[in-house]
């Protein structure tokens, strides 16, 4: 047998064996995020439990529908725990289900958290100047309770500045839910609602959460805070995308 067939034949095994085995390594990582997604099985309830024991929650009843909310102060700041469950036009349960707007709020659109025309969702509020100075006062209401108002970019930043160096947003998340369960160090209590394109599909329930802010980002956007299981980010999206409302209270 000619001597390059059989160095040709060696190589071509090890190629193969290669190849083999970072497939295999590949399958296993997906099996190994598989089974880290499955093992999450803490319960809401235990969830919240372990929290409120832990934060000492206040406790802010809606007078408009008589949804009560947990609170926590943060910082200088004071939050929602929960996502607002203000029934509204332009709000959607998450997944579809209105089972789950119990646990994960409503989905809103940009222009139906603010409470101001949908034909905002495509252009600026710069055509009502007076609508568009409403909105950038601060504690701008919006859609949230009295007392309470839709968090700016920069309210944003200020609860983000709480966190440590190189986080991954792990201190926001709750426990329950996610893949990879959150430490939830502030009590933040963020759960992954996920988000509705105005095409009415609904993406990332159970692995995304996504958080409108009052200002806008360009002609069709606005900025909003997203959290994964892994990262988070403040970016512009459309304003016909709904997600969820988190309110702070006026100062």
């Amino acid at each position: 047998m000619h001597i390059s067939f059989i160095i040709f034949n060696v190589v071509v095994l090890v190629v193969v064996i290669v190849a083999a085995f970072h497939i295999g390594a590949a399958i296993g990582r997906g099996k190994k995020r598989e089974s880290a997604e499955k093992a999450n099985d803490i319960s809401y309830d235990d969830c919240l439990a372990r929290n409120t024991a832990k934060f000492k929650y206040d406790i802010f009843t809606d007078s408009r529908d008589g949804e009560t909310y947990r609170t926590v102060r943060i910082g200088n700041q004071i939050w929602m725990v929960d996502n607002l469950r203000f029934k509204t036009e332009g709000s959607y349960a998450p997944g579809s289900e209105e089972a789950n707007v119990a646990q994960y709020g409503r989905l809103y659109t940009w222009t139906a958290a603010l409470g101001i025309p949908a034909e905002f969702d495509d252009q600026s509020p710069t055509k009502d100047l007076g609508m568009y100075h409403k909105i950038r006062e601060d504690n701008y209401q919006g859609i949230a309770p009295e007392g309470w108002h839709i968090p700016s970019l920069k309210e944003w930043e200020q609860l983000l500045s709480n966190l440590p160096p190189k986080s991954t947003g792990d201190e926001l998340r709750g426990a329950c839910f996610w893949g990879n369960p959150g430490e939830d160090s502030f009590g933040f209590f963020a759960l992954p609602a996920g988000y509705r394109f105005a095409n009415g599909s609904f993406q990332q329930f159970g692995r995304r959460a996504r958080f409108w802010s009052k200002d806008e980002y360009g002609k069709f956007n606005a900025y909003r805070l997203s959290i994964t299981n892994k990262a988070f980010d403040i970016e512009g999206v459309y304003r016909s995308d709904a997600m969820s409302v988190r309110c702070v209270k006026n100062a």
